[in-house]
């Protein structure tokens, strides 16, 4: 019971302080129109961003559409987090890639062949190696005919966490420029153990744009 309490007390304030960190910032969307040019075409999406962008990324795509699919872990940690987002309008698949794989698998199979197949994925999660991505996608895409596009943040004042994804932070009275690619062109014949190397390329050419905006 005490820590059912304490779970829903930082619940509370996590979303306080995340509204709060946000909601004082001037935000731009930039590329807005490749993700509703993608939802436009009912096809499934993928829209993937780095561990470390989660608050930006989540946030920018809330602005855009509700009702978007994220993967949330079960672990008690993730569940505040996993709050957060359905606070935001999102809809949670709850696993990992490390734990309940197949279940997630399973579920997002079932999303693409939905009438809202859009899937939002942290693609170095849940424990890195940061900015790598996991060849997943790249296979999920292929069999589904997904696209994929890729989406990040920053701010002029952030707060980076010690942490192994250098997780950022906004902080108040600032400006976030939200980063939305065009979707990703990629051939059929990408070899296997390829995927990771080039999406992860194409993530982090996303990301060091978005990082030249206040430089």
């Amino acid at each position: 019971m005490r820590e059912y309490i304490k779970i829903k007390i930082l619940i509370f304030l996590g979303k306080f302080l995340l509204n709060f960190l946000l909601i004082t910032n001037r935000i731009e969307i930039k590329g807005k129109k490749y993700a509703l040019n993608a939802i436009s075409t009912k096809k499934p999406i993928l829209f993937c961003c780095w561990h470390g962008r989660l608050i930006y990324a989540s946030f920018g795509l809330s602005k855009i559409q509700k009702g978007l699919w994220a993967i949330a872990s079960k672990h008690k940690d993730a569940e505040i987090m996993g709050r957060i987002l359905e606070s935001w309008g999102y809809r949670l698949i709850r696993g990992s890639s490390n734990k309940g794989g197949k279940e997630v698998l399973r579920k997002m199979t079932k999303i693409f062949n939905s009438d809202s197949p859009y899937i939002c994925i942290t693609n170095d999660g849940p424990k890195g190696p940061r900015n790598i991505a996991k060849p997943g996608s790249i296979t999920l895409a292929r069999k589904f005919g997904a696209q994929i596009l890729a989406i990040t943040g920053t701010s002029t004042g952030y707060k980076e966490v010690n942490s192994w994804d250098k997780f950022r932070l906004p902080m108040p009275f600032g400006k976030i420029k939200i980063t939305i690619s065009p979707p990703m062109q990629f051939s059929k014949d990408i070899k296997q153990g390829e995927g990771s190397k080039y999406l992860s390329n194409f993530m982090n050419e996303n990301q060091l744009e978005a990082d030249k905006c206040f430089d």
